[in-house]
């Protein structure tokens, strides 16, 4: 099936961090609704449809927030599929649109976790992985240290990704943390698993992030002449693994990559920027190889050299990324769209990417005892 071109005519964010417990879901959600709606130029009567990405949220978080924003009544959904929540709210959204049922919708990712998680987050309790004491910070761990015997990579350069992410969070509003972290503030953090420490693990936070999706006949409406595009969604789950295999393969990223490559005509070669899902250091790494948008081994090396900062060759996590943006599982994937759409009309202030033109979000959710990986979103956005 061919979709009509569907655009981002507007975003809004609620800055991520740590909140009381008396600032709740729903007014995190509102608030970013409310924001995105604005700057789209739309009211509630306006939206045809509300998709919301959550995990934490409870039963029809979704409708308890269309409430709150004059959307009752409205066609409502909600969309689990751990971090990759929200993108995944995008991505059915992205196809309503395309297909013609709608021509103006809203899609929120919100989460409210720093009252409701203590710790890292786990696999279900009922997953194997659970069963036998696995957290996703062991694993990670495992990835680095492979990583490191593989390809001769070395700690320090698995660290860089923490420095780097930070000093771009510098110029980012909307991020959890806003102050830069040296290399020795990396190595000398905490240790959580071996060999990584805290300033290489993302934070637990709270945050909701929205954007207002449109038709060609909704950018009309609405008086646009032209709005960023979303050039391809693809959406995948990981694979049965058998044997030992290769834990930094990321054959679940490499067939993500390749299904948005493919519908939206645009190779790895042509992206300008990517909002990368780097839950921990070594996964931003790691996955830009699964992408193909970085060669296999030469990851931690092309970010020590600065490939990846901005002013390099490929700008990756502008906006700080999981590690200092913040990580609210739930609204990751729609904070990163906001990200891509900001980039995509000069609209990111000290973070722009000069001359940026095509951008590329990345999540990986969850996981799934067995297989490797649980869900792959990733989005393909041009001017």
């Amino acid at each position: 099936m061919t979709l009509d071109p569907v655009h981002v005519a507007g975003a809004g964010m609620i800055r991520f961090g740590k909140y009381p417990r008396e600032v709740t879901l729903e007014t995190m959600g509102a608030s970013a609704a409310r924001q995105a709606m604005t700057d789209a130029g739309v009211g509630p009567a306006d939206i045809e449809a509300l998709y919301v990405g959550h995990v934490f949220g409870g039963p029809v978080a979704g409708q308890r927030i269309g409430a709150r924003i004059g959307l009752a009544g409205k066609p409502v959904s909600n969309h689990e599929n751990y971090c990759s929540s929200g993108a995944t709210a995008l991505r059915e959204a992205w196809i309503a649109v395309g297909a013609g049922l709608y021509d103006l919708v809203l899609v929120l990712g919100v989460e409210k976790m720093t009252d409701r998680i203590k710790g890292g987050v786990q696999p279900d309790a009922g997953d194997l992985d659970a069963a036998s004491g696995f957290i996703f910070a062991a694993g990670h761990a495992l990835s680095a240290r492979r990583y490191i015997a593989d390809y001769g990579a070395t700690r320090e350069q698995i660290a860089m990704v923490a420095v780097k992410n930070h000093a771009h969070s510098v110029m980012n509003p909307y991020a959890h943390y806003q102050k830069p972290v040296s290399l020795a503030d990396v190595l000398t953090a905490r240790p959580i698993a071996e060999p990584l420490g805290l300033l290489d693990c993302s934070p637990i936070s709270d945050g909701a992030a929205a954007v207002v999706v449109a038709s060609q006949a909704g950018l009309r409406r609405l008086g646009v002449a032209s709005a960023p595009k979303v050039a391809g969604c693809g959406l995948v789950s990981g694979t049965v693994q058998t044997g030992l295999g290769d834990v930094n393969e990321e054959d679940v990223s490499r067939r993500a990559g390749e299904e948005a490559y493919r519908v939206s005509g645009i190779g790895a070669d042509e992206i300008d920027l990517v909002e990368m899902h780097d839950c921990f250091t070594i996964a931003e790494i790691v996955r830009l190889e699964g992408l193909g948008v970085l060669p296999r081994g030469e990851g931690a090396r092309l970010t020590e050299a600065g490939h990846t900062s901005l002013g390099g060759r490929l700008p990756v996590n502008p906006s700080g990324g999981l590690l200092s943006r913040g990580h609210p599982v739930g609204a990751t994937g729609v904070a990163q769209i906001c990200e891509l759409f900001w980039q995509l009309t000069d609209r990111a202030g000290g973070r722009q990417v000069e001359g940026a033109r095509t951008g590329l979000a990345y999540c990986k959710g969850g996981s799934v005892s067995g297989t490797d990986g649980a869900s792959v979103t990733t989005v393909i956005m041009t001017r």
